[in-house]
């Protein structure tokens, strides 16, 4: 049971980013693991957590859907989790997948209002309604119990779009550019660069969430897009390509701050995706990729995540501006996409991360042993 306790953490694991591009959901933590009506099981379990996760991928239509996590910190020396709950919770801090506070307070408003995630939190957040009135029409998301698991239900009353609050110019200009922390090894704002989170903005100060201190300007913050490797449908990785910084992808590119594919790619693959196979371009906000390669590149154009996609084919020195939800294809089962426009058709990060959740460990409502009373 130890094992598949682990395989489903491990499962977890690979759904957290404390990257707001690749996220579709700010998790509340501490609530969820004390939601005992979600499976019948002990007073806290972490868990939840998995149940809470493919409850979102459900409710979005996208099962390989990432979390931004935030974890009030008394959490991590709860009694009630297990010692080796306790030490994954630590592991994730410690290496920069989820953000945690001496407490939590409202910055699950803050990065919802600054980046347009939806909150995911049994919280109704009246106690913040002076500093965030915007907040009471937000579609957030309930878990509640569902079939099988959780479910997630919006809010009663809530507006059908996330309405997005009028930031002041001083918390914009924060928000434009990127900080460093002044701790040794902040693992959330140590080095600028895309994908570092939002800073809590305090009298137009940019300030760390994890450590309280004031931060030193990084410079203007880059327009960066996400984009992830998948290989045989396997998530290996992702990588920024930011404005005026394209990235050369192929299976040894030569140069600085190229992606090197050798190490994930079978015998078949290394010979015929190029040393330098493509490059993606930033321009204007979309993604432009230019076919550099030997044998040639197949761009799967799809105008949404189910869409029946339709196939280009680039050779050297051609490009093609990337639409939201396409793919562009190395080799049979070696892609590139954008991490937060997973296209439907399934992958080993798109299976249910409960899938394997023994049965001891955590109880779904309706089991047979419940039923058995």
């Amino acid at each position: 049971m130890r094992f598949e306790v682990t395989r489903v953490l491990d499962s977890i694991e690979r759904r957290l980013c404390t990257d707001p591009s690749a996220a579709r959901a700010i998790v509340d933590l501490a609530p969820i693991v004390r939601q005992v009506e979600l499976d019948g099981g002990r007073p806290a379990h972490l868990l939840r957590l998995g149940l809470v996760i493919d409850a979102l991928g459900a409710h979005l239509g996208e099962p390989g859907a990432k979390v931004y996590l935030v974890v009030d910190r008394a959490l991590i020396t709860d009694l009630e989790l297990t010692s080796n709950e306790k030490m994954v919770l630590r592991r994730w801090a410690d290496d920069g997948l989820v953000e945690t506070l001496p407490e939590v307070d409202d910055r699950l408003l803050e990065l919802s209002a600054y980046t347009g995630l939806p909150v995911v939190s049994r919280d109704d957040f009246a106690r913040f309604a002076g500093r965030h009135p915007w907040a009471a029409g937000a579609p957030f998301l309930i878990p509640v119990p569902g079939v099988g698991g959780a479910a997630l239900m919006t809010r009663p009353n809530a507006a059908p779009t996330m309405p997005r609050p009028t930031l002041d110019p001083a918390t914009q200009a924060v928000l434009g550019r990127y900080w460093r922390c002044p701790e040794p090894g902040c693992v959330l704002f140590g080095a600028p660069g895309p994908g570092q989170p939002p800073p809590r903005v305090r009298s137009g100060r940019a300030v760390c969430p994890r450590h309280g201190a004031p931060m030193h300007d990084g410079g203007p913050r880059q327009q960066a897009t996400p984009v992830t490797i998948w290989i045989r449908g396997e998530d290996r990785g992702r990588f920024p390509v930011t404005a005026g910084a394209p990235v050369v992808v192929g299976r040894s590119p030569e140069g600085p701050g190229g992606v090197r594919l050798g190490e994930l790619l079978d015998d078949e693959a290394v010979h015929w995706v190029s040393r330098s196979h493509v490059r993606l371009d930033l321009l204007d906000g979309a993604l432009v990729v230019t076919d550099t390669s030997t044998n040639g590149t197949t761009v799967h154009t799809r105008s949404g995540p189910d869409a029946v996609p339709e196939t280009i084919t680039l050779h050297r020195g051609q490009q093609h501006r990337l639409g939201d939800w396409d793919v562009v294809e190395l080799h049979e089962g070696v892609q590139l996409g954008r991490a937060d426009r997973r296209p439907s058709g399934g992958g080993a990060d798109d299976a249910p991360v409960m899938a394997e959740a023994p049965t001891m460990a955590i109880r779904l409502p309706g089991s047979a042993a419940d039923r058995r009373g």
